[in-house]
């Protein structure tokens, strides 16, 4: 749920959606939560509203106004002349020191907010697809083989159990949809005796990378199985690929931007406003509007601003404006099972889709007749 009154109280709201029904795990993905969220399916209301301005800092404006005319309504009817005149001293002298802080605000919020999404959207590169694995796998395996359709099943099973157990340390969003492991065995991605091997090796999100190690050593194997004749290298070099990505994914949640620089930011813009709220009251030399326009505006700038670095901060969780990770794995699962599913290739050409048509019944031709022994 945007806005900092919302993560003050840690509330949120968003539901994490299941996968479907199925017999098997590939029958349990489904696209259509991840093209709900593109932009080309169109923008409601609802989706709108979550990732509005109003949604994000109008409580936070509303509050803040509320502020400000308790000290001018304070200003006006509850100051004697003496109190007044120092008041308005007071008001003269903060606006006088804070309007070139509002430089230095500026700069110190456009690197901090710049830095932010610079690494948002790095993790969101990172995250490896299963899809390339799977295209692959029709020029390398040799799906005439018996059993070479389950061999590869496996193999991209393992690969979604590696990426399923990576990201849920990660994505409070993933640790609803499995918020156990027998959550996983009842999901089909893993077995339980898959899942007592790895708990026998530790926590499973410290050693997550295991089902990618035997999805190597049956790639290794297959050659004599004849399921990947030749060329295993390549798929090899695929599945380390994917696990590079989760990698350097895992690396942000290690290494950080400093604290300090985050406390430093968010001290500021504070101070900066709570000390505007003398420093920007209109005083009775100024034409009067009742409503502080250009502190609004300030107020809008500056913490929505900072309001785009604390919604994408942390891009695994639960949010609107996060990554939608259920809905992604989901999506990969669904997309898995499709690709799998054209091993067979290409829909063999019939003699009725050959282009045998005669060229004088065929609309698209024109036939030009030249007579080169008549003279003009």
């Amino acid at each position: 749920m945007p806005g900092f009154i919302h993560r003050l109280f840690g509330k949120d709201s968003k539901e994490c959606k299941d996968l479907q029904e199925g017999n098997t795990i590939w029958d349990k993905g489904s696209s259509d939560g991840w093209y709900y969220h593109s932009k080309a399916s169109g923008i409601g209301w609802k989706k709108w509203w979550g990732r509005s301005l109003p949604a994000h800092i109008g409580v936070e404006l509303i509050l803040y106004l509320v502020l400000y005319y308790i000290i001018h309504i304070i200003y006006k009817v509850g100051l004697d002349d003496d109190s007044r005149l120092e008041f308005e001293a007071l008001v003269t002298y903060f606006n006088k020191n804070l309007s070139p802080l509002s430089k230095d605000l500026t700069f110190l919020l456009g690197f901090y907010v710049s830095q932010i999404v610079r690494r948002w959207w790095d993790q969101y590169k990172l995250l490896p697809w299963p899809d390339t694995l799977v295209l692959l796998s029709h020029g390398l395996v040799n799906y005439e083989v018996e059993k070479s359709v389950e061999f590869f099943r496996t193999i991209m099973r393992y690969t979604m159990l590696s990426y399923i157990l990576c990201l849920r340390r990660l994505s409070k969003a993933l640790r609803k949809m499995f918020p156990s492991n027998q959550s996983l065995i009842d999901a089909k991605v893993a077995t339980k005796k898959e899942l007592n091997l790895m708990e026998s090796q530790g926590d499973l999100g410290r050693i997550w990378w295991m089902p990618l190690s035997w999805s190597m050593t049956m790639i290794r194997n297959s050659k004599e199985n004849k399921f990947i004749p030749s060329d295993q290298k390549i798929m090899v070099d695929n599945i380390a690929k994917f696990q590079s990505s989760l990698e350097k994914v895992d690396d942000h949640d290690h290494i950080i931007l400093p604290p300090l620089y985050r406390q430093v930011v968010k001290f500021a813009v504070y101070v900066f406003f709570a000390l505007s709220l003398i420093g920007s009251q209109e005083l009775e030399k100024d034409p009067y509007t009742f409503i502080p326009i250009f502190l609004i505006l300030k107020f809008i700038f500056f913490f929505g601003w900072l309001e785009v670095a604390e919604a994408i901060e942390n891009p695994f969780g639960n949010d609107d404006d996060d990554f939608q990770i259920c809905e992604l794995v989901s999506r990969h699962l669904w997309a898995i099972n499709k690709n799998l599913n054209q091993f067979k290739g290409p829909p063999k050409l019939d003699d009725e889709d050959d282009d045998d048509q005669p060229d004088n019944d065929n609309p698209h031709i024109v036939t030009l007749n030249f007579d080169v022994n008549k003279k003009n």
